[in-house]
């Protein structure tokens, strides 16, 4: 099996869950818990997700300082507000060797803050499991989340490259497809794009219907596809969207520019110059979707692989 044999989890939410769970479905892994809610340490330990758990931020601050020392693997799967104050708390637990790595939504905002709050010999890498769900909660958690789902690394100077190996092995035992390495300030610019800016126009388009019909029942599978993901984590994606504030008002600025274009054309009613801004995007679209078939195919002749069978 590739990726590690234990680690430590801190957030057992739909992440947290979900990564344990497609580990342990790869091979043995002891995986311990961590987190500020004890039901899900609970329920994690009734459904033998994780073998140990402790409290954050409670009486069981010895027991959590006990289980980071002894592990040498750390994934925190937090808030964006959650990193560095968790790193700045326990800190003094982290054993030279140990890799501290975070699977949150952004980077630029503390990778480098979060690397100079290691203590000597401690790495810390970021990086980005894109996938999710709706829903939120360890109730959520799903061993297959991650799979075919691209990974981010975003690696600095720090990092030695058996530290990126053992990140890349993760990946690949979670099950994610395309894995890319790129720098945490390029990650949030692409990110911007790519995952924030479709949550924002999802809510729009929500917000933006004051009729009182009964929409569903006109509702086709566009409207569905392009509204899926206005059901979120209203407090998780608050965080992400103001964290990463510059870039994604540079976003929102080009597509407000590409609305602007559109309703001109309507106005005018230029049949040609209309025909021309949709086919210029659906060729777009059609080049993007021949280039993820192809990762497709070529990550189903390699290591990582996302069929589960495969596995």
């Amino acid at each position: 099996m590739k990726g590690p044999k234990e680690l430590v989890v801190a957030g057992l939410g739909l992440m947290g869950t979900s990564l344990i769970k497609a580990l342990k479905e790869t091979g043995p892994v002891r995986a311990v818990g961590l987190d500020r809610d004890r039901r899900p340490i609970q329920r994690a330990q009734q459904d033998h997700v994780i073998e140990e758990g402790a409290l954050l931020g409670g009486e069981e601050e010895n027991k959590v300082r006990r289980l980071l020392r002894a592990s040498r693997f750390i994934v925190l799967a937090l808030y964006p507000d959650g990193i560095l104050p968790f790193i700045q708390l326990y800190r003094d637990a982290f054993q030279p060797g140990t890799l501290v790595m975070d699977i949150c939504g952004l980077k630029g905002a503390f990778v480098e803050k979060a690397q100079a709050l290691m203590p000597e010999g401690v790495e810390y890498v970021g990086t980005h499991p894109m996938a999710g769900k709706e829903k939120s909660g360890y109730e959520y958690g799903d061993g297959e989340l991650f799979l075919g789902a691209n990974f981010i690394i975003t690696p600095t100077r720090h990092n030695r490259p058996e530290s990126l190996q053992m990140v890349r092995d993760l990946a690949t035992a979670m099950g994610c497809g395309r894995i890319r390495e790129i720098s945490p300030t390029e990650h949030d610019r692409m990110i911007a794009y790519t995952s924030q800016l479709p949550h924002v126009l999802a809510a729009a388009l929500i917000r933006s219907w004051n009729g009182t019909e009964d929409i569903v029942s006109y509702a086709g599978g566009s409207f569905r596809d392009a509204t899926r993901v206005a059901e979120i984590n209203t407090g998780l994606w608050t965080q992400l969207f103001c964290f990463n504030q510059t870039e994604l008002l540079a976003e929102l600025t080009r597509y407000q520019n590409q609305l602007e274009t559109f309703r001109a054309l309507l106005e005018t009613k230029d049949e040609n110059a209309m025909e021309a801004f949709l086919a210029q995007a659906s060729q777009r679209k059609i080049n993007w979707r021949k280039t993820q078939e192809g990762d497709r195919y070529d990550s189903g002749r390699s290591d990582h692989t996302s069929d589960k069978s495969r596995r």
